[in-house]
């Protein structure tokens, strides 16, 4: 089932699953406007939505002319849809200009709200506070009803999944329902009645799903994450008002960020293109040098910014880091097929010496700290480049690891890396034209049940071999996969 939903939804980038999941909640919502099952004008709604398009669009443009930037214009519109669904639906003149200056602050918000390159706060939570705060409009949350929850809930749930960030989004909906429920059942309802009250008229799951998962905006460790949602869930739970701030999902998911800023201390930086060398015939490794020393641990990965005239992919693109820490150079290896994004198209053609900017290097991909412990990869194609910097980064520090790798090509007879696989002392075996089964992986690795698993690689890849390691006895699988923002 796993496997299936991947194959589904990665079909089509991050982003655009984000709009497709924002436009099927609004489509909805405008269906049951129409028929009275909620209480929300259609026209109204219909109004909104262009307005807040219009308004965030073309404030995204005039800043990006200002910056000397390519506009990312999907992510503009992923804005748009989320304010369109928590401002007030309504044709009222002064509603509409105030719902129209939550999308431009939300948009001047990426270019303003920053630090080295990443974005501190969510826009369109921001936007939303901003114009709160100059009473121009209000953030009522409308699609918080119990008519709207299936849709936004499935949504959610996809979104979630893609990203892996299901343990993020449930710490947010467990920590509220147990506050909010808890304060609602002592005010006499059933425990049952009190927290189901919070799911169906809270926008408890819309935040987890839609808002709280933004990427740009949260930190880099799964802990840092975690602590992200819990502040937003308490802060979100616990009433209180401060001179003009008072209790509202907008401020608690601003005030986490924050939080989640601070914790992190995210730092950009650049690097400079020093060279590069085929590893088949449709992938390349560029090597940088930065422009200070870069701490990363072997499995993280870092986000790549190139300003260009961009296709759908956008301009930020993120990619495994494929050499040891213990490396000068930080080495990149990717597809780079001929009708690839015009991303890596414009990588493609940079000349040695030229800079791109990275904005943050993160990730929890890591090996166990005992070097004792027996290991087995499963790497998809390109899912091999953490492996590869794992397993040269335990060569360079002369460690002896009882690694197996088990190699899934994306082309036939194609290993990458395979080099630094077998320098580093890993044994390697190849599924050529073999499906990834409890079987086939058994055959290759007979000793499974007794090593921790670790895959790479596309969504479904990942789905697979988890499933097939898991039902070969493998209690500990660790999995990391390409989400396509």
């Amino acid at each position: 089932m796993r496997a299936t939903i991947d194959r589904v939804t990665g079909q089509v980038s991050m982003y655009r699953l984000t709009t497709i999941a924002l436009a099927a909640v609004l489509a909805m919502g405008l269906l049951l406007a129409f028929v009275d099952v909620i209480g929300v004008d259609p026209y109204g709604l219909l109004a909104t939505l262009a307005v807040v398009l219009v308004a965030t669009l073309g404030a995204n443009e005039a800043a990006a002319r200002l910056a000397r930037v390519v506009p990312h214009r999907e992510s503009s519109v992923i804005t748009a849809l989320i304010i369109t669904c928590l401002v007030p639906p309504t044709v009222a003149t002064l509603d509409l200009v105030g719902a129209a200056v939550a999308g431009i602050v939300a948009a001047l918000s990426k270019y303003l709200i920053v630090w080295r390159g990443r974005h501190i706060v969510n826009p369109a939570a921001t936007g939303v506070l901003v114009a709160g705060l100059l009473q121009l409009t209000v953030g009522i949350w409308w699609i918080a009803t119990p008519a709207m929850l299936p849709v936004v809930a499935i949504g959610a749930l996809l979104l979630l999944d893609r990203t892996r960030r299901l343990d993020i989004g449930v710490i947010l909906v467990v920590v509220t329902v147990a506050i909010i429920g808890t304060r609602i059942a002592g005010t006499g309802p059933s425990a049952l009645d009190a927290y189901g009250s919070v799911l169906l008229l809270f926008p408890v799951v819309f935040l987890a799903g839609y808002m709280l998962s933004e990427p740009l905006t949260l930190p880099p460790r799964r802990w840092q994450q975690w602590l992200v949602a819990l502040v937003t869930a308490v802060l979100f739970s616990i009433p209180f008002q401060f001179g003009p701030l008072y209790t509202s999902p907008e401020l608690a998911l601003v005030a986490a960020n924050i939080v989640g800023f601070a914790v992190s201390r995210r730092r950009g930086f650049s690097l400079r293109l020093v060279g590069s060398r085929p590893l088949s015939d449709s992938a390349t490794e560029y090597r940088f040098t930065p422009s200070r020393s870069v701490p990363f641990d072997a499995g993280q990965y870092l986000e790549l910014h190139l300003p260009h005239r961009a296709d759908r992919r956008g301009t930020r693109r993120v990619f495994s880091i494929a050499s040891a820490p213990e490396d000068t150079e930080i080495a990149l290896g990717m597809r780079t097929p001929d009708d690839g994004s015009s991303f890596k198209r414009v990588l493609r053609e940079l000349d040695e010496g030229a800079t791109v900017q990275a904005t943050q290097v993160s990730g929890d991909f890591l090996l166990p700290r005992d070097p004792t412990t027996p290991i087995v990869m499963v790497a998809g194609g390109i899912g091999v480049t953490p492996f590869a910097s794992q397993l040269a980064s335990a060569a360079a520090r002369g460690e002896a690891r009882d690694v197996h790798v088990v190699y899934v090509p994306s082309r036939p007879g194609e290993v990458l890396y395979r080099d630094v696989l077998e320098n580093a002392g890993a044994t390697v075996t190849v599924l050529d034209d073999a499906p990834v089964t409890a079987d086939a992986l058994l055959a290759a690795v007979p000793d499974l049940a007794s090593r921790r698993a670790y895959v790479s690689g596309a969504p479904s890849l990942v789905a697979d071999a988890a499933t097939a390691l898991r039902r070969a006895g493998t209690r500990r699988v660790r999995t990391d996969y390409f989400a396509g923002y």
